[in-house]
């Protein structure tokens, strides 16, 4: 079963993921201002904006790894407003950190089974089995090192290793950060894409805001902390705000070195 038919198989679950005038920083004065947003399951929230918008601070905020001083962040309903990552996890929620996403010193396999620590070994094999439909191309991986695969492969790992819990929303934090173009069009096309089309609820916030729009449902542009601009992927896309947005150069990236 190809990733595709494995998540056109997928029981559709309802999700909804909010957050409500949030902000949040570290010092005195508030990095995030004001941000309200919401995902349902199904659908990719893609959040761009340039260099210091605020993205990966408002992320961590969501996550309550920064923490919020004003608004709500709720899951089905349920408050999570600066819950610790453990209980978020718990509660359905995936994070993919942009860097230390996987154990390099442990194999593949074991890194499956060290995402599925919060359940049974009988739930780790059912849902390593799982995974692996969604992943095929892990099954071939399984006896390799983490440290010895390329980025796109570690990406796979790192996101694989988090549906080990099969949670309902999930947090990534750049995760073509350091790709090829290429490689960078693969990991948003087969694998974040395909992980809204399990039914769950997906945040992610980008630097390449190019190919992040392209698998877009709905996208926000972040400036100094504050919503800039939002709409559908493509409309994101399309709107010529968005250079200047980026400081006249967001539309056109840097092609980073291939891993």
């Amino acid at each position: 079963m190809s990733s595709a038919e494995a998540a056109a198989a997928a029981p559709q679950r309802s999700v909804s993921l909010q957050a409500e005038k949030v902000v949040a920083g570290y010092g005195e004065a508030p990095v995030v201002k004001d941000v309200s947003l919401s995902v349902g399951g199904g659908h990719v929230l893609t959040i761009v904006g340039p260099n210091g918008a605020g993205k990966s601070t408002l992320l961590k905020a969501l996550l309550g790894i920064v923490r919020v001083r004003e608004g709500r962040v709720a899951l089905n309903g349920q408050d999570i407003t600066n819950r610790p990552l453990e209980q978020l996890a718990h509660l359905g929620v995936g994070y993919v950190p942009q860097s230390e996403d996987v154990f390099d010193t442990l194999r593949v396999s074991e890194n499956l089974e060290m995402g599925g620590y919060i359940l049974t070994p009988r739930q780790r094999a059912e849902r390593k089995e799982v995974v692996l439909e969604i992943f095929p191309a892990l099954k071939n991986m399984l006896s390799r090192y983490a440290g010895t695969l390329s980025g796109g492969e570690r990406k796979m790992v790192a996101v694989a290793r988090v549906l080990m819990p099969d949670p309902t929303a999930l947090f990534l934090d750049e995760p073509t950060a350091g790709l090829s173009p290429d490689l960078t069009r693969r990991v948003l096309e087969e694998q974040v894409r395909v992980l809204a089309d399990l039914g769950k609820a997906v945040l992610i916030v980008e630097q390449k805001a190019e190919a992040a729009l392209k698998i877009a449902d709905h996208a926000m542009v972040l400036v100094t902390g504050s919503i800039a601009l939002e709409g559908t992927g493509q409309e994101v896309r399309e709107n010529p705000e968005v250079g200047e947005l980026f400081l006249g150069g967001g539309r056109r990236e840097a092609s980073p070195s291939p891993h």
